[in-house]
């Protein structure tokens, strides 16, 4: 390569490696490999502890010989319980729902073609990463169960030559010097690939990889797993056979290919056997080339494929952090020995040994007696007695059960996994403000940790932007994925959409809400302030509904009916009025003639009237002489009724009168009887 070279043919060269001489690509692939070798060992202590945590998440166990062989060796799930909560919490947090994508706009937008594009944007971003790619949430789903484990991952996002990828690269797959200050600033990074035969034929015939005579067998495969993973899956990696996958290193590092003083950023595979380049690669554009006066170049911004995902920052590093691994994994271990422990006191308690004299002959002795069974020994009680001595055991401490407690509320204290966030009952009569106080608290943890993570899917989400803007295609239909309307949308949206950086790229999840309950509990403090009037209540209400993750909001919600137009009813207004003026007239016209009218209509209404009160009199009259004939009719009655009641009293009178003279005769009748 000469300084002639032209930059841009670099750039847009799919395999530069076509156009460099043997002896530079033979120097390119033992430096790499060099890189790739200090890298590593810079980071084996690291390395170490991978497997340690990985083995310590994913239980494996193997087989104990102390205190004696097959000893117990039970491990408590301390750590795996603490990642599994930590994962169920930041999935539903990350990805609420199918907007995944918030763009929003930068600057002013008075016309609101901003806020159009930035809604169009946002649309099919979501839908690209849940739809098209199809395997990025299943990839998220994964970094939310690995991230607190080891401590960080990282996403690989780049164009393939067909389609877009975001993909999840393990940390023990990405070789960075342990001691950089940060990923992007790192002078270099080895990506360790796996091809299967078949595959690097196909990436030769697109003309991305230069041909390579791979070896019948493979040396150096180590697997997409670790040794923990490949344990607890109980497999064991291929053999070294012609069919067994190739490692590739792929370094992103600088090369002064040019020979201009100035080393660019590059791409540089090599096979790792054979140490052959097979690709080299431009990783930069000419938007990112900055030039002086003469036309030298100054600096060359460097296209960035991966993203770290840390979860605690490591004050030791700037690339590898810290997860539960670092966190709990003595108090896990220290658990696990507990746990044994107290297993194998067990076992000595309920399995006893001790010593037998020479003297006693017991047929079977070294088998242990069943339940209900009788031996005879050759010997009398009493030597039996003194012949045998068991060996003096303890039943299972009581400091070691409490040892063991100790040391698994501290683990769970450590990692924020309370019986309250795990959904157990806090206790009976606990009023729900002090439970969601205390959830809030128990979460402040994980809402720092949540931040890192946002702020990660946010540089993720640029890179797409900018993949978008240098391959989509001028016009591309797409659906929108919107949980409220009952069907999806179909939209469009093209490449120049994505033309400028007038807009922000972020994840639209919220990473205050960590749970359902702080949704909630935001929700709630939307209803007072809308029941005192002082927030929109169509924007409060729209948040109301989407912390309490109601289906089909726009259905629920009542949507404001449209202002008219102030200047379009003033117009209405003036030519109204002049259209009553000249109405004004013919109503005066009418109105006299209907007066005119109205008046005759009285006047005969008048002598019309004054018949109708001539009837009205005679008939009144005649009702008041059949009512005084009624009431003296009743009158009448009524005298009638009281000669009756009269004439009754003076009846009973008599009859009582005469009963009596009758009582009064009988009496004197007996009396001269007797006599």
């Amino acid at each position: 390569m000469t300084r002639e070279t032209d930059l841009q043919a670099l750039i847009t060269s799919v395999n530069i490696a076509e156009e460099i001489d043997v002896d530079t690509l033979k120097d390119m692939g033992k430096q790499v490999y060099d890189w790739y070798e200090m890298d590593e060992n810079s980071r084996s202590e690291w390395m170490d502890k991978y497997e340690e945590y990985m083995k310590l998440a994913t239980q494996v166990s193997s087989n104990k010989n102390f205190p004696w062989p097959d000893a117990a060796n039970v491990k408590y799930p301390l750590l795996t319980i603490a990642a599994l909560q930590f994962a169920a919490r930041a999935y539903q947090s990350l990805i609420p729902n199918n907007k995944v994508v918030k763009a929003r706009v930068i600057g002013n937008d008075p016309t609101g073609e901003k806020a159009a594009r930035a809604k169009r944007v946002s649309n099919y971003m979501s839908y690209q990463l849940l739809e098209e790619m199809d395997t990025w949430e299943d990839q998220m789903d994964r970094t939310c169960l690995i991230l607190p484990i080891i401590g960080n991952v990282f996403k690989k996002t780049y164009w393939d030559g067909t389609k877009m990828v975001s993909e999840l690269v393990l940390p023990k797959d990405l070789c960075v010097d342990y001691y950089a200050s940060s990923l992007e600033d790192a002078s270099r990074k080895v990506h360790k690939l796996y091809y299967y035969p078949n595959e690097v034929t196909r990436q030769i015939r697109m003309g991305h990889f230069l041909d390579v005579d791979l070896p019948k067998e493979s040396n150096t495969y180590d697997g997409n797993h670790s040794e923990a993973e490949d344990e607890l899956l109980g497999i064991t990696p291929p053999s070294n056979d012609k069919d067994s996958p190739h490692e590739f290193l792929e370094c992103h590092c600088t090369w002064d290919l040019d020979e201009d003083g100035y080393e660019e950023p590059y791409v540089i595979t090599i096979h790792k056997d054979t140490k052959k380049v097979v690709r080299v690669a431009a990783r930069y554009d000419q938007t990112g080339i900055d030039t002086n006066e003469k036309g030298e170049i100054i600096s060359i911004k460097p296209v960035e494929y991966f993203t770290n995902y840390v979860f605690i920052n490591d004050p030791n590093s700037g690339v590898y952090g810290m997860g539960f691994g670092n966190l709990l994994g003595p108090l896990n271990e220290a658990a696990n020995t507990l746990i044994n422990q107290l297993i194998d006191s067990g076992t000595l308690d309920n399995l006893q040994s001790g010593f037998l004299a020479k003297g006693i002959k017991i047929p079977n002795g070294n088998t242990p007696l069943k339940p209900g069974e009788w031996r005879y020994v050759n010997t009398i009680g009493d030597d039996l007695r003194k012949g045998i001595v068991p060996l003096p055991t303890k039943q299972p401490s009581t400091v070691l059960f409490q040892l063991l407690g100790m040391m698994i509320s501290s683990g769970q204290q450590l990692s924020s996994v309370t019986d309250l966030m795990t959904g157990e009952n806090p206790g009976q009569n606990q009023p729900w403000s002090t439970t969601s106080e205390v959830l809030r608290q128990g979460l402040q943890v994980f809402s720092s940790i949540y931040k890192r993570i946002h702020r990660s899917m946010k540089r993720e989400f640029k890179k797409v932007y900018r993949l978008n803007m240098l391959y989509l295609e001028d016009e591309k239909y797409f659906a929108v994925l919107d949980q409220s309307g009952p069907e999806d949308e179909i939209a469009v949206i093209g490449k120049a959409d994505f033309e400028d950086e007038s807009m922000d790229i972020v994840p639209n999840s919220d990473p205050t809400n960590v749970s359902n309950a702080e949704k909630l509990a935001k929700a709630e403090s939307l209803m007072a302030l809308l029941q005192l009037g002082s927030v929109n209540p169509q924007v409060a209400t729209k948040r109301i509904l989407e912390a309490q993750d109601q289906d089909n909001i726009a259905e629920l919600m009542q949507m404001p009916e449209p202002q008219p137009d102030f200047d379009a009813q003033v117009k209405m207004q003036e030519l109204q009025l002049q259209a009553s003026e000249q109405e004004m007239q013919k109503v005066k016209i009418q109105y006299q003639a209907a007066r005119d009218e109205a008046n005759a209509t009285l006047t005969m209404a008048k002598a019309q009237s004054e018949v109708e009160r001539t009837e009205l009199e005679k008939l009144k009259v005649q009702f008041d002489a059949e009512l005084q004939q009624a009431k003296l009719m009743m009158e009448a009655k009524e005298k009638e009724m009281d000669i009756q009641l009269q004439e009754l009293k003076i009846l009973q009178e008599e009859i009582k009168a005469k009963a009596q003279a009758d009582k009064a005769q009988a009496e004197n009748a007996k009396e001269n009887t007797t006599s």
